[in-house]
């Protein structure tokens, strides 16, 4: 290639490599659109709609009856006084049951002072509560 003796050829020249140099950057673009597309496609899932999430959620939850739950925190409490210092996991695996399923009836010993416990969050263990026998006066 010759040099530009002109003002006029240096600018037809510069438009000539500008306008090469944007083709060449629109055909890579376009690939790698056309591969990304054919990528996704490829992989794409179907959608679940809310509404069948919803309505399967609400068909999986029941609630316990009082009778259940408390029965539920009596052989929980048997637990913690076979077992005391141990995790809510262990009760739960002993009793067949998830940790989750333990949350209501754990409270509900704790309020009513039948065990205590001590740690915070997954260190939380469970202990049989201890009552003082009150002094007789006599």
């Amino acid at each position: 290639m010759t040099s530009p003796k002109t003002p006029q050829q240096l600018a037809n020249a510069i438009e000539t490599v500008v306008a090469s140099y944007l083709d060449e950057v629109r055909r890579t673009v376009q690939h790698a659109v056309e591969r990304s597309l054919s990528m996704a496609a490829a992989t794409a899932r179907p959608a679940k709609s809310r509404v069948d999430h919803s309505t399967q959620q609400l068909s999986t939850k029941t609630r316990r009856s009082a009778g259940a739950l408390d029965e539920l925190c009596d052989k929980l409490h048997q637990c913690v006084c076979a077992r005391p210092g141990e995790s809510s996991a262990v009760f739960a695996d002993e009793l067949g049951c998830t940790v989750r399923d333990l949350q209501r009836p754990m409270a509900k010993l704790k309020t009513q002072g039948r065990i205590r416990c001590a740690g915070q969050r997954n260190l939380m263990r469970y202990f049989p509560a201890v009552t003082r026998a009150s002094k007789s006066i006599g």
